[in-house]
Formats: C-alpha cells, sequence, structure tokens
C-alpha cells in the first residue's frame, strides 16, 4: 500500500548539520552543530529516513578529491554512530557548471535543487516523496523536495541568514524558516501532531 512508503528527510551536511567551513578538506575542521544528534534521534522518531544529501562543489573546483569527500563524510558519520544518530544513506554532487577540473564542469542532474539525488535515493529505497522533506541552509535546498511534491524547510545557520534575505527576491518560499535543525524537526513534530 501506498502508505506504507518511507518518508525521508532529505538534509544537507555543511552549515545544516556541521559548521559550514567553505571547501571542507581536514577531518579535524569537522564541527558538528550540538543540536544536530537531537535533530536526527526525533526526525527518526517521527518515522523519516534521514538522507544526507550535499553539494560538494569543491571536487569540480580541485579542492578535495571524490575519495577525501567519502573520508570526510564517513568520519561525520562515525561520530554521529557513537551518538547512535547515523544517518541511513549520504549522496553528493561533485559537478559544477563552472568547473575547473574538466570532467566535473557539467549542468547535471544531481546538484541540488535538481532532483538527482532524490532519485538516487529512490533506486535504494520506494520513498514517499510528497510526505518526505528537505531541510537546509540554501534555497536550493528548500526547493529540492518542493519541487517534487514535498516541502522544504530553511535553516538558519551556514549561509541560511543570508539566503533567508533572498526569500522575496527568489519566489522561492519555505515551509518554514527554523534557527537550527533540530527546530526544523520540531515543526515537523508539531505539523505532524496536527494532521
Amino acid at each position: 500500500m501506498d502508505s506504507d512508503r518511507p518518508k525521508a528527510a532529505f538534509v544537507d551536511r555543511d552549515g545544516t548539520l556541521i559548521a559550514e567551513r567553505d571547501f571542507l578538506t581536514q577531518k579535524e575542521d569537522i564541527e558538528i552543530f550540538p543540536q544536530t544528534v537531537e535533530a536526527i534521534k526525533l526526525l527518526r522518531e517521527l518515522g523519516y529516513l534521514v538522507v544526507v544529501v550535499s553539494n560538494q562543489s569543491g571536487v569540480a573546483r580541485g579542492y578535495l578529491t571524490e575519495q577525501r569527500v567519502f573520508e570526510i563524510n564517513e568520519e561525520v558519520f562515525r561520530r554521529l554512530e557513537e551518538n547512535d544518530a547515523r544517518p541511513d544513506l549520504f549522496f553528493y554532487c561533485p559537478h559544477h557548471p563552472d568547473a575547473s577540473v574538466k570532467e566535473y564542469r557539467l549542468v547535471c542532474e544531481c546538484r541540488k535543487p535538481a532532483p538527482g539525488m532524490v532519485k538516487m535515493a529512490q533506486q535504494i529505497i520506494d520513498i514517499d516523496i510528497p510526505k518526505s522533506v528537505s531541510i537546509g541552509d540554501k534555497l536550493s535546498d528548500v526547493q529540492l523536495c518542493q519541487n517534487l511534491g514535498g516541502r522544504g524547510i530553511l535553516v538558519l545557520t551556514g549561509y541560511g541568514t543570508s539566503e533567508r534575505d533572498r526569500i522575496e527576491s527568489s519566489g522561492i518560499q519555505p515551509d518554514f524558516v527554523a534557527d537550527t535543525v533540530l527546530d526544523a524537526a520540531c515543526w515537523l513534530e508539531k505539523s505532524l501532531a496536527g494532521r
């Protein structure tokens, strides 16, 4: 039955779950936000799969390799797992249309807000997208699920404050603007309770 399909929270990594570093390249620079563990646990309690989706244009710009992206992300996940909050899946986009590394210079289907990373997740798990949500510090994060019939939440960590200032001119309207990823999860809890 359709109602048995799982829903997902497609959560941005840099600036949302961890501090924004403008192209994170070193494990020692990883700083997980204090509210991240509680947020992931709450999302799980609410029945969401936690799928981390991340634009990693630093690869396209030559700042780090795809292997380094995996290593850094695995360290993030390892630290979260120590607190029983390891996300379920991780997808990233290494491309950018103005890339300095030629093989990554393209307009792709995986760079948010394009749906490619959501579609990759759906190849693994049959996710109910209209019941899903995308959460992040950029309007492209908000659009990810909104473009597919789901909801999108902007958080004010990372680039969120400057992105909030662009809402009116962009024409992109988040379903909610939250101070942190935990506030986003709490809003979802209230909205689900109200249904």
